[in-house]
């Protein structure tokens, strides 16, 4: 599991710390990853021109955010953008997360 971290990550080398006895990786506010011949992006998405740069560009197949919690999957273009919303559930009421299909590009929002 590769993730990024938020806007309110006070804790940041705890949380790679304990990522990383997991097997697990946090690269920061910011991980190119490439799976499958996808090459997606992964970032909070709290600077709004950064996220529109990233799903306008053309230069990524799937842009993953999470700052609004909100979730959503939308197309601009040829780029997939996930917004998983929120496992906790505590802003939204909705309990929600992404599974990216990399074989059919394309990603559903799972509610638990």
């Amino acid at each position: 599991m590769i993730g990024v971290l938020g806007n309110n990550d006070a804790e940041k080398i705890a949380l790679r710390d304990r990522f990383a006895r997991a097997g697990h990786e946090i690269r920061g506010r910011f991980a190119d990853v490439k799976v499958d011949n996808l090459r997606i992006a992964l970032i909070h998405g709290d600077e709004d021109e950064m996220l529109k740069s990233l799903t306008s560009s053309g230069g990524y197949d799937v842009v993953v955010s999470g700052h609004t919690h909100q979730a959503k999957v939308t197309k601009e273009g040829h780029t997939l953008v996930i917004n998983p919303g929120e496992i906790c559930g505590y802003l939204t009421g909705r309990s929600t997360f992404a599974i990216l299909e990399t074989t059919e590009r394309n990603a559903r929002l799972i509610s638990i």
